[in-house]
């Protein structure tokens, strides 16, 4: 039988981070803006590349790696849930919206699939983050991670992130 593998979110709000982020760029402002279909047709009708983009998260992230092969290294002391550090080293990483990816792949299959995958060197290892077109919302939503080879379906409580990149576009 095959094993399911799941990995949880958890999400960081700290203040309005990321939805439209402000950096200092060459005496520039840059926004964070959401990536859409508009955006790409643009680009590509441009004869630009994707790849020359620099790719951030909407929000930051938590993902707990839910393997039951893994014993639970922790214990409750006074009260507090207290991890070790090699659980806290292996199983969770923290990816935040100043996180840079780069692409790895574009799928323009509208009909099929349509989306994204997002490469980022997170805590020493690679993961993997898939983006998916959202139709209702014209953006691409984090539905899917894979890290160090391994794919994880993402769950969480709340909407997952959307993906961004910077831009001089003024969205007020």
């Amino acid at each position: 039988m095959k094993r399911k593998i799941t990995a949880f979110i958890v999400f960081f709000i700290i203040g309005f981070s990321g939805l439209f982020a402000q950096e200092q760029n060459n005496s520039r402002t840059l926004n964070r803006v959401m990536v859409n279909r508009e955006i790409i047709k643009l680009i590509l009708d441009s004869k630009q590349r994707l790849d020359e983009l620099h790719y951030f998260i909407s929000e930051p992230l938590l993902i707990i790696i839910d393997d039951n092969n893994t014993i639970d290294h922790f214990e409750i002391r006074n009260g507090v849930l207290m991890f070790s550090d090699e659980y806290m080293s292996s199983m969770v990483i923290q990816i935040n919206t100043n996180h840079t990816g780069r692409l790895h792949v574009y799928y323009d299959h509208p009909i099929d699939i349509e989306g994204f995958d997002i490469i980022y060197l997170i805590q020493g290892r690679y993961v993997t983050l898939r983006f998916s077109y959202n139709i209702i919302q014209n953006n691409f939503i984090l539905y899917s991670a894979i890290i160090n080879g391994r794919p994880y379906q993402l769950r969480s409580d709340i909407e997952l992130p959307i993906l961004m990149i910077n831009s001089n576009l003024n969205l007020r």
